[in-house]
């Protein structure tokens, strides 16, 4: 398989065990159930009952215990063939995703920057002012006020700069996309990667 296709089998194997977990966290999938029921005791000629109480879709405990170690071994195999497919490549990939966010992420701010534009409003009778008038006496009177807002950088380099950051992130993310197809994982994934967790589970029991 190639590195993409081994990341979705990373991914795989993390949902499975997930849900095997989850499996045996429930306490009916783990017991067997029989009711007694004493009818006799209740009514003369009635007949005693035992009934076994059918849980659907349950599989052998035990078994689904080894399918869980299973996958711990499956999950150590898988990450040291990706460990070593990525050894083998030009460039450390896991620094190149992660440094492309970065630069998505920056295209994303500047681009915030450059719809930020200057402003002008007026506030009518927005202010209050105090005077003393003839009399000596303090009076208040209201005046306008205008809020002017300016950016204080340049919309231009930052256009520019979207440009170029946007470029490379692409080209990064075309490199990496390209590398994740040509870079081959040694491992076989034990079942079927599209099969369905129960599907799955069943099939490994039923060996």
């Amino acid at each position: 398989m190639n590195l993409k296709e081994a990341f979705q089998a990373q991914n795989k194997i993390e949902r499975l065990f997930d849900f095997v977990s989850g499996y045996l966290d429930d306490e009916k999938n783990l017991i067997s159930t029989t009711e007694k029921h004493f009818r006799s005791k209740a009514a003369e000629g009635q007949q005693d009952e035992k009934i076994e109480i059918v849980v659907d879709n349950k599989f052998p405990p035990d078994k689904v215990i080894d399918f869980l170690l299973m996958l711990i071994d499956e999950r150590e195999k898988l990450a040291k063939a990706i460990h070593n497919a990525k050894a083998s490549m030009k460039f450390d990939l896991d620094s190149a995703v992660d440094v492309n966010k970065k630069r998505h992420s920056a295209a994303e701010t500047l681009r915030q920057l450059r719809n930020f534009k200057s402003s002008s409003q007026l506030e009518k009778n927005g202010g209050v002012g105090y005077v003393f008038n003839k009399e000596g006496n303090q009076t208040t009177y209201r005046y306008d006020i205008e809020r002017v807002k300016t950016i204080d950088y340049d919309r231009n380099r930052v256009r520019e700069l979207i440009k170029k950051i946007q470029k490379e992130a692409n080209k990064v993310s075309n490199e990496i996309d390209a590398a994740l197809i040509s870079t081959t994982v040694k491992y076989k994934l034990p079942f079927d990667m599209n099969a369905g967790d129960f599907e799955i589970i069943e099939e490994f029991v039923s060996k």
